[in-house]
């Protein structure tokens, strides 16, 4: 047993600090490792059985279920939260959101932010990252890095905003249709066991799924980067403030707008706008290339400091997806719309819709940016490779929208999964197995289009074929319709 090894005389249950580095001990250890049989005879379970034995074990605390703070003087809330292991790369993945706390949705409509005890839950943690193996006790589970993670001003006042948006959707009698993608930074996830009734809800007759308060899976791959990345097992922002590529928004711009109020007031000058006008207007020259109507969106929303939204702190944090869309004449999408590779080790190992990797990406937030074709006129670009003028339809500025799942459409998301899930199972891993555009669905899967036959890991053995997640042209069209 190597518990007797833990100095709990330096230990200060008062100090941050101290609690950050008094943990040091358990990472690359397990409870069993740590404290033996000890571990075995307190084995507890439930999702947060691993918490509650660390408190407990380690830390010498009961257990308890004050709304205060784990550590109350030191104002610090303990998280266990697990990760997994690629077995193709060796590289770690979140694997679920981090819960902060229950909600109650008739305490929630009453409680402002501010008086909230969700900010004692999540203003300033200590993250300890686990590795979770499938068939495997509790106290056997590995522990591989820790973070003392403090949440920055501006991500408060955002997770804010997002506190205040499931709050009025309760107010208007609509717990019932909240979903994750409503929200950038916290979400309201789905909680509690198969077959759990709806809970009651205030202003409605409608009973709605029972939820909580969460970090959202992007947020939490944005905390375990930087322990990755620092090249150790351990990391804080408590005493140095945290590194950043650029910012979409400031600080005070969201003093007095949503994020996304601001975005799309970004667009609002270059609306009816072609590719021409719209690189005027931005001060760049204009270049043939496949993605140049994405560059261009992305310029605008900010405010020219990247073509890749996608490495902005508030993309990452958030998992927004941003999806730039040329129609044709007719109003539908000139292709259907792809979006990430499957995963079937993933979807193979994983056997909970919320937890999945396609849960996460189909409730994310979207921003649409839609190009419309102006009849009969054409502009010319000059290809810089050819030295050639190419000339191509003219395609205008038209509509900028965020976009979340409705519930309803979730669903047959839900089943599109399973469909996948049980081919992936049963080994049947081929274009003929899965939903096609001839199925007349919402959702199909094909390879990336364009793209040569490509290989990866199959596992049930061997390889398969590369597929990936679409979206159907007929669905994207009423979703652009849906939106006036």
């Amino acid at each position: 047993m190597k518990e007797d090894i833990l100095n709990y005389e330096s230990f200060d249950r008062n100090n941050p600090l101290s609690i950050y580095d008094f943990s040091q001990s358990l990472i690359g250890n397990s409870l069993h490792s740590l404290f033996g049989e000890i571990a075995v005879m307190q084995h507890r379970k439930g999702k947060g059985g691993l918490g509650q034995m660390v408190e407990e074990l380690f830390f010498k605390y009961d257990v308890n279920s004050n709304r205060e703070a784990d550590f109350a003087d030191a104002e610090v809330e303990l998280k266990c939260t697990p990760l997994l292991k690629s077995k193709s790369d060796g590289s770690y993945r979140i694997k679920e959101r981090l819960v902060c706390t229950m909600i109650d949705y008739f305490e929630l409509v009453n409680t402002k932010f501010e008086d909230s005890h969700l900010i004692a839950k999540c203003r300033l943690m200590l993250l300890l990252f686990y590795l979770h193996v499938a068939d495997t006790n509790i106290y056997d589970f590995q522990f591989l890095f820790r973070v003392l993670w403090k949440l920055p001003e501006k991500d408060l006042i955002l997770i804010k905003k997002d506190y205040d948006v499931i709050a009025d959707k309760v107010r208007k009698g609509e717990a019932h249709l909240i979903s994750e993608g409503d929200t950038l930074y916290l979400g309201a996830c789905r909680k509690g066991q198969k077959g759990d009734a709806p809970q009651k809800q205030p202003y409605s007759d409608i009973k709605a799924n029972k939820r909580a308060f969460s970090l959202k899976p992007a947020y939490m791959r944005y905390i375990l980067n930087h322990v990755i990345e620092s090249g150790t097992d351990h990391y804080t922002n408590y005493s140095a403030p945290e590194h950043i590529d650029y910012e979409l928004v400031s600080h005070a711009e969201l003093n007095t707008n949503t994020f996304e109020q601001i975005i799309l007031r970004r667009f609002d000058d270059y609306k009816g706008l072609d590719y021409l006008q719209i690189c005027k207007k931005l001060d760049i020259v204009p270049y043939q290339a496949k993605n140049k109507y994405a560059d261009v969106a992305a310029l605008i929303a900010s405010k020219g400091k990247s073509k890749r939204l996608s490495t902005s702190e508030e993309f990452i944090k958030s998992g927004i997806i941003m999806k730039t869309l040329r129609l044709r004449d007719n109003g539908m999408p000139r292709e259907s719309m792809s979006f990430k590779n499957i995963n079937y080790q993933e979807i193979f190992d994983n056997d909970e819709w919320i937890d999945s990797e396609l849960y996460e990406l189909f409730t994310n937030r979207f921003l649409f940016v839609v190009f419309k074709p102006v009849k009969g006129k054409s502009i010319t670009i000059h290809n810089n490779s050819t030295e050639k003028d190419i000339s191509e339809i003219s395609f205008i500025l038209d509509k900028v929208f965020f976009w979340t799942m409705p519930p309803d459409i979730l669903e047959q998301a839900r089943q599109y999964w399973l469909h996948i899930r049980k081919n992936v199972l049963t080994n049947n891993i081929n274009l003929s197995a899965f939903w096609n555009i001839a199925d007349h669905k919402l959702f199909h899967v094909r390879p990336k289009a364009g793209k040569k036959t490509e290989m990866t890991l199959n596992p049930n053995g061997g390889k398969a074929e590369k597929y990936c997640y679409w979206f159907n042209a007929d669905f994207v069209k009423q979703i652009i319709d849906g939106i006036s």
